[in-house]
This record gives C-alpha cells, sequence and structure tokens, in this order.
C-alpha cells in the first residue's frame, strides 16, 4: 500500500498536534515540529541508502544497548507491572509473512521495541506485472525477511504502570526479499531472447505510527496498528545468467516505470548495468505499515 505524498503530510501534522497537546508546545515549536519531520526523515534515508552496512549495525546496536540502558533504569521498570510483551502480527499471516514483536517498557508510558518478520512465501501481485508485447516474465515465489526496531510513547492511559492506551511513535524499517525471473524479450524486428536472473530488493525506512493497545486482564495485548507512514528508500538488483543487452534493459527500465505510474508516482528508473552479469536501480517513495497484533505480557 503506497501514500501520497499529501496524506504524509496530513499524518505529520496529526502527530505534530498529538505532540502539542501532550507537552503543551507554543505556536513556534509546534510550526517547528511540523516542517522539520519530513526533512528529518529524508535526511536519515540518504544516510541510510549512502552506509547500508552501519543501518545494520544500528539494528543490532539497539539490542545490545537497550537491555543495558534497562538496567540503567531498573526502578522505572519495576513502575511498570509487566514490562515485557511478546505479540504475533495476525494480519501479517494473511501475506504468508510471519511476523513477531517484542516490546519492552523502559518507564511509564515509554516502551522500544523490535519486530522480525519472515515471508515464506508469495506471488508478485498483478499491479507489479511487467509483461507486455515486448517483455513477459514469470516470477518465482518471493521470500524474505524485514526488521523493524521501534520507539513508542503511550499518549494517554488511565494506568501508567501499564503499556496500554494511544500511542504514537518513531520506527526504522530494513527489509530484503529475493527471487527469481524468466525473462522473454521480443525486440522489434529481432532476434527474441531469454534471460534468467535473480531478483533482489533491499528497503530502508523511516516512519511514524499511532495506534492503540488495548491489555485484557492485563496480561493479554490487542495492539491497532492503524497508521505507520515511513520514506523508505529501495535498491532493486538482479543477476542475470548471461549478458543482457542494453536495449533490454533500456526497455526494462520503461516497464517498471510504468509500474511506478501505477502508484501515481513520478519518477525516471533507469537500470544500470554493473559488470558483465548485473544491473541495478534504486528509487524511493512512501510505503505503509499496519497490523493488529495478539500479545502477552510478563
Amino acid at each position: 500500500m503506497v501514500l501520497k505524498t499529501k496524506e504524509l503530510l496530513k499524518g505529520t501534522m496529526r502527530f505534530t498536534l498529538c505532540l502539542t497537546r501532550r507537552f503543551n508546545l507554543s505556536l513556534k515549536n509546534s510550526i517547528y515540529c511540523y516542517l522539520i519531520l519530513p526533512t528529518f526523515a529524508n535526511h536519515i534515508i540518504k544516510k541510510m541508502k549512502a552506509l547500508k552496512k552501519p543501518f545494520i549495525l544500528l539494528i543490532i546496536s539497539i539490542l545490545i544497548i537497550e537491555p543495558s540502558f534497562s538496567q540503567v533504569s531498573k526502578s522505572k521498570v519495576d513502575e511498570i507491572k509487566y514490562p515485557n510483551i511478546i505479540k504475533i502480527n495476525s494480519l501479517a499471516l494473511a501475506y504468508s509473512n510471519a511476523s513477531i514483536i517484542y516490546e519492552r517498557g523502559i518507564m511509564p508510558r515509554l516502551s522500544a521495541g523490535i519486530g522480525f518478520g519472515y515471508k515464506y512465501k508469495g506471488i508478485a501481485p498483478k499491479m507489479f506485472s511487467v509483461d507486455n508485447s515486448t517483455i513477459q516474465a514469470d516470477i518465482d515465489a518471493i521470500k524474505g525477511y524485514s526488521i523493524t526496531p521501534e520507539v513508542r510513547y503511550y499518549i494517554k492511559t488511565c494506568d501508567p504502570s501499564i503499556l496500554e492506551g494511544f500511542y504514537g511513535g518513531l520506527y526504522l524499517r530494513y527489509t530484503h526479499y529475493s527471487s527469481a525471473v524468466d525473462f522473454a524479450y521480443f525486440p522489434a524486428n529481432k532476434t527474441p531472447q531469454n534471460y534468467q536472473s535473480d531478483l533482489f530488493l533491499n528497503e530502508y525506512g523511516v516512519g511514524i505510527q499511532l495506534g492503540y493497545q488495548l491489555m485484557v486482564k492485563e496480561r493479554f495485548s490487542i495492539d491497532f496498528l492503524f497508521f505507520g507512514p515511513r520514506f523508505s528508500s529501495y535498491h532493486l538488483g538482479y543477476e542475470f545468467n548471461q549478458t543482457p543487452s542494453q536495449e533490454f534493459l533500456d526497455d526494462l527500465s520503461g516497464r517498471l516505470n510504468e509500474v511506478i505510474d501505477r502508484f501515481g508516482l513520478d519518477y525516471d528508473v533507469n537500470i544500470k548495468k554493473q559488470g558483465s552479469s548485473k544491473a541495478n536501480t534504486s528509487f524511493s517513495f512512501a510505503n505503509m505499515r499496519f497490523g493488529l497484533s495478539l500479545g502477552y505480557a510478563f
């Protein structure tokens, strides 16, 4: 699901209003928050695109630092009755994606967490098809995984010692998908060409999220994540079984641009050859995160 820029600005405004009401921000500071959030997100994406390995190290650092931080803030954690929640995203299962989330209360109203998703099978939606009279593609099952660190602040809750109520937060997203594809290429007035290629798609994103978590008998959680827009940078890579012709790559770029146009976006994707058999391209646009997770607190 793709979110247009206009809708993202509306989401940023809503998030800013929540901050304003919660922390009694002045008009000047509220306007500053509204203006800086999209710019800050874009800046992070550019850095992640240039520094992919450090982005992974950042995720690992969160896993290492968070337990240490919890020890330092043990007195604050003790104020939370059940600071640990393990959740499963039930909506993800409908998309052949197993997703598990760990949330850790740091102090009343504030938590940090990380989610792991594994896509065990799946086919590309028809709207992603590049088939036409010139190029036909047969895509194998898609597999992959995602890592999503996040921070939440519970805006309003009846009992601060329970991780419950409306929340707002920030999250990062790293996704890796892989597949294989068979191309049949029919250039005008030329001999048809056939290519096989391994296909890789990496995503580096940052976003905001709004949701509501309901605790049943203080132990069982129902987490409604209903608004989670993010800005993402995507890297698409091909590894062919033989050297692809430049004409084929140019036509394939045109087909990809047609796919992106279906989302109402205006990008000029250009697949570039890397060596004799590899090719790749990069592009950025907005995406959405949502979910309905069921969990247990301890």
